[in-house]
């Protein structure tokens, strides 16, 4: 009975590795209410968080605008202070549990052959995994777990620290 257990534990362990590995995403609804004036700033804010603008509208007898978006909930934490601080307070938001949602890029992916890596027109291969890596990492960060990041980024120069006498 030990011996089936073990092989179709490694049997799934096997499948797990060989099949295409995705992360699975929670998102938020978001709802940003904003003047005219800064809509701008509020895009803004949204397209650097990796936001999908669902719909935008204009409340009924005032200026405010009305922005329905799917952000992810990695890239919600301290969005309302980067609100407030872009549009001076004029901004507010409500966010909501929307969902999840697979991403398309392997986490893991390394490029096998030299035409996969002129494909992704990217010469570092970490850039090359897209926002999956980087959700991943910044998770494992958070908890404090391992991250595979380069050490030193320009080692053409070298700082040396005298001593003083």
């Amino acid at each position: 009975a030990a011996q089936v257990i073990s092989a179709g534990k490694d049997a799934c362990r096997a499948a797990f590795v060989a099949g295409e590995r995705r992360l699975v995403e929670a998102f938020f609804t978001c709802e940003m209410q904003t003047t005219a004036e800064m809509l701008g700033k509020a895009y803004a804010v949204l397209g650097r968080r990796r936001a999908k603008i669902l719909e935008e509208r204009v409340k009924d007898g005032t200026d405010i605008f009305v922005i329905d978006a799917r952000l992810p909930v990695v890239e919600s934490f301290g969005l309302v202070d980067e609100l407030r601080k872009h549009t001076s307070g004029a901004a507010q938001c409500q966010l909501v549990m929307g969902g999840w949602e697979m991403m398309e890029s392997d986490p893991f992916w390394l490029p096998a052959t030299e035409d996969e890596l002129e494909d992704t027109d990217l010469s570092d291969v970490a850039n090359a995994r897209g926002a999956a890596r980087r959700c991943m990492d910044l998770v494992r960060r958070r908890k404090g777990l391992p991250v595979e990041a380069k050490l030193v980024e320009h080692a053409e120069k070298q700082r040396t620290r005298s001593r003083r006498k």
